[in-house]
């Protein structure tokens, strides 16, 4: 008996009120201790996003729920995220450490147009479409989405598995697309790539050494983000390869990323051998270091 008093209390702080939460409009984005999502990451580059940079998979779970000092309960995620759907207006917020800011509108329909902070500075947002998709073998309902923030700022939910994919593109741009997820328990898809921890997300700047080094033909360059001002403040990024003579031969990254740690493979299949320089350039940071290739 007490248990279920227990769990009635929860769904009360989560929700606020039974009466005005729509069950409907939260299966857009399913919130709930142990769900995991699993995602596709492609950075691309040249003006119209066309060339692929680099690509891995990652996957973020919810851990548990915390209590935050504005008296509200909220979702903490592997990658330190903290998020709530509010039972009255149905909005999802996220916690950031000049309070909360709205994220998404789920009660939103075709044509309505709600401001949220999800590209990371706060942009008018507009429900394009909605359509029946096949996901994982299911037909469901999902949402188009745009927002005039990053250019090319789009993204879509899906009911029942919730944050389905997402892309940008303005001179260089990534997109992530749902691999799968475990929601309530049941697997859809499937879950590979590395869990985005908090614990990886860095208080500076880092470019690590390229391994192996000397290599032939691909190696590996690994780079750290830190957390600066709010949680989900974007680094404008670039990753450039450089030949001995300073000239700039190819560019692994180039877009905005959130605070985290990545790792990029260079192919040189096409490349002779020598002495190459990598540089990690952003708006706070800029490192070089030398790499070998040898065929």
């Amino acid at each position: 008996m007490k248990k279920a008093a227990l769990i009635v209390l929860l769904f009360i702080s989560f929700t606020g009120s039974s009466i005005s939460w729509d069950s409907t409009a939260a299966k857009f984005y399913p919130l709930a201790i142990g769900n995991v999502w699993s995602y596709h990451h492609v950075s691309l580059g040249g003006s119209f996003c066309v060339v692929v940079l680099s690509q891995y998979d990652f996957a973020v779970r919810i851990v548990r729920d915390t209590l935050m000092p504005n008296g509200k309960r909220y979702f903490r995620f592997s990658n330190g995220d903290l998020e709530r759907i509010d039972s009255n207006s149905m909005n999802v917020y996220g916690y950031h450490s000049s309070g909360e800011r709205i994220i998404d509108s789920l009660l939103a329909i075709k044509n309505d147009y709600f401001k949220s902070y999800r590209s990371g500075d706060s942009a008018t947002h507009r429900i394009n479409d909605t359509l029946q998709i096949i996901c994982f073998g299911i037909s469901r309902q999902g949402k188009q989405i745009s927002g005039n923030g990053l250019i090319g700022h789009h993204y879509m939910l899906v009911s029942g598995l919730g944050l389905y994919s997402e892309g940008f593109c303005k001179f260089g741009g990534s997109t992530e697309t749902l691999n799968g997820c475990i929601i309530n328990g049941v697997l859809y898809g499937q879950i590979i790539g590395l869990e985005k921890s908090e614990q990886n997300i860095l208080l500076e700047f880092e470019l690590s050494q390229n391994y192996p080094n000397p290599f032939n033909p691909y190696t590996k360059i690994k780079f750290s983000l830190p957390a600066v001002g709010e949680r989900h403040a974007f680094h404008t990024t670039k990753l450039i390869i450089y030949d001995v003579l300073g000239r700039e031969i190819t560019t692994l990254v180039n877009e905005q990323l959130q605070p985290g740690t990545y790792e990029v493979e260079w192919d040189a299949s096409n490349y002779t051998s020598g002495v190459y320089f990598y540089k990690l350039i952003t708006a706070e940071f800029v490192e070089n270091r030398k790499m070998v290739l040898i065929k």
